[in-house]
């Protein structure tokens, strides 16, 4: 099977899910939706008039920064446990590519979908709350894109110890908390604050999305140290996890 019809399987698969769960996908958007505008008009009435604008935009590009990397991280995490408990997950491993090379283009494909979902969340948030701000798209993209693979590889960390463990419930839940951190802090410029997955990456879509700050290769640089160091650092547990599976054959167990 080729990289190119792997990827052409994916896209199929993510458009038939979304058309057949079309509730599900539409219920999600407006409750997240619906989530941000409650904390919009939450923060609103706290802002000072000189602060509000602002802290409101601030706000909007820090949700949309956690909307992508909750995508980011649970692309993996989210195939490995439902194809466990659907039954089928023993069939990823005996394909021709293997189970990493699909997780990979399964999570490439939800980067793109996750980039579809925060546009239409921006706009219809900014829509509902009258707080227009312009962001530069397509540099916002660029610097999410650049970012992500340091997520995937916490995902396959989680994914590697669901393998072993099953239930990673917790560890999933804290996981999901520490994104929110992760979106907040300024990992730019270099610092301690530099070796944590993704901070450098959300504060270089923050310094972005204005489309005024320049490019600074340095910056750039920092952004894919982190994601290539977390992406290989999660395929190798991944990888440690897998062999521990089919070594004590826990494969098709839940």
């Amino acid at each position: 099977m080729s990289w190119l019809l792997l990827l052409k399987n994916e896209c199929k698969l993510q458009i038939y899910d979304m058309r057949q769960y079309w509730f599900e996908s539409v219920g999600g958007l407006l409750m997240i939706c619906g989530l941000f505008v409650a904390l919009f008009y939450g923060a609103k009435s706290f802002a000072f008039d000189g602060e509000q604008a602002q802290s409101l935009d601030g706000l909007l590009i820090g949700f949309l920064l956690w909307g992508f990397a909750s995508a980011a991280y649970l692309s993996v995490t989210k195939t490995v446990i439902d194809d466990t408990q659907k039954g089928y997950i023993e069939q990823l491993f005996i394909t021709p590519k293997g189970i990493t090379a699909i997780l990979l283009v399964k999570t490439l494909v939800d980067l793109l979908y996750g980039l579809l979902f925060i546009t239409i969340m921006a706009y219809l948030t900014m829509w509902l709350t009258g707080n227009w701000i312009d962001i530069n798209l397509p540099m916002f993209y660029l610097a999410l894109l650049l970012a992500a693979p340091s997520l995937v590889g916490l995902g396959l960390i989680i994914s590697g110890f669901a393998l072993v463990f099953k239930r990673v419930d917790t560890l999933g839940q804290l996981m999901a908390l520490a994104l929110m951190a992760l979106v907040a802090v300024d990992g730019l410029p270099f610092g301690p604050l530099s070796f944590i997955p993704f901070t450098p990456g959300a504060s270089l879509a923050r310094a972005w999305v204005s489309g005024e700050n320049p490019i600074q290769l340095m910056d750039v640089a920092i952004v894919l140290a982190n994601s290539g160091i977390y992406l290989l650092l999660g395929m190798l547990v991944f990888k440690h996890f897998e062999k521990v599976a089919k070594r004590k054959n826990l494969i098709g167990q839940y």
